[in-house]
Formats: structure tokens, C-alpha cells, sequence
């Protein structure tokens, strides 16, 4: 009975720790992107206890215009190991090596049209986190 409640205390914290992160991408932004830049998608990966971690999603494309470039932008804590990330089924980034923040310029789908699709994989330590973003940026 005892390890039982020590898995649900766990999970308790593992589940508090994830919703902290959130709050805190909701408090700061993008996780990433700097001022002037437009948010088309944030998110964050999270190692679990298998080491690995990933997120799926779509999301629309809402910049449009001659002057608009799209970033991937990505920050892993230390405790990543490995990061992939697939957009509209292209491989835009692959690292098998530790790294610091990166930016990454991708393609988008036209305003209006289709979703973007995006899948960020993550290898490392249980609890590691990556924070990404595909931000828009003008081009004055």
C-alpha cells in the first residue's frame, strides 16, 4: 500500500511541476520569442520516465504577407539529450547533442488554407523540458 501512495504522490508533483511550466510559457510569452515577433504556436515537450517525450498538434498560420518570415524557435534545459522536430511533415530541426537556444526559419502554410502540423520529440533525462515556438516575424 505504501508504494502506492508514494506513485500517486509522484505523479501529484510531476503533475504540478507541468502545470507550473505552463503557467509560466502563459506569464512570459512564447517561451523564446522576442518583441515585434507575432506567435503562430507555442508548446513545450517533457521527458517522462521512459526518457523520451513528444507533442503533436496542429495550428493555423495567422501572419501573411511578402514580409513575413516564420521561426522555430526552441529552448531545452540542460537535461536534453536529443531533440527532432517535424513540420508539415518535414524534418526542420534533428540534434543528437546538447544545445542552447536555437532559431530556425521554417515554412508555413498560407493564411487560410490547411493547419501547420508540428511534432517535437525529446530524449533525456525524466523531467527534462524543451520550450518551442513558431513565431512570425515583418520584415520592414
Amino acid at each position: 500500500m505504501k508504494p502506492v501512495h508514494l506513485t500517486r504522490k509522484r505523479r501529484g508533483v510531476t503533475r504540478l511541476w507541468l502545470m507550473a511550466a505552463c503557467l509560466l510559457i502563459g506569464l512570459t510569452g512564447t517561451g523564446g520569442a522576442k518583441s515585434g515577433e507575432d506567435p503562430q504556436f507555442e508548446g513545450l515537450v517533457v521527458v517522462g520516465p521512459d526518457g523520451n517525450g513528444w507533442v503533436a498538434a496542429r495550428f493555423p498560420t495567422t501572419a501573411d504577407g511578402d514580409n513575413v518570415t516564420f521561426y522555430l524557435v526552441i529552448r531545452p534545459d540542460e537535461r536534453v539529450k536529443a531533440l527532432g522536430v517535424t513540420l508539415n511533415g518535414e524534418v526542420v530541426l534533428l540534434k543528437a547533442s546538447a544545445f542552447a537556444e536555437e532559431r530556425h526559419e521554417v515554412a508555413l502554410h498560407l493564411v487560410g488554407t490547411t493547419d501547420n502540423e508540428i511534432m517535437v520529440s525529446a530524449e533525456g533525462v525524466r523531467g527534462a523540458t524543451a520550450h518551442f515556438a513558431i513565431v512570425a516575424l515583418r520584415n520592414e
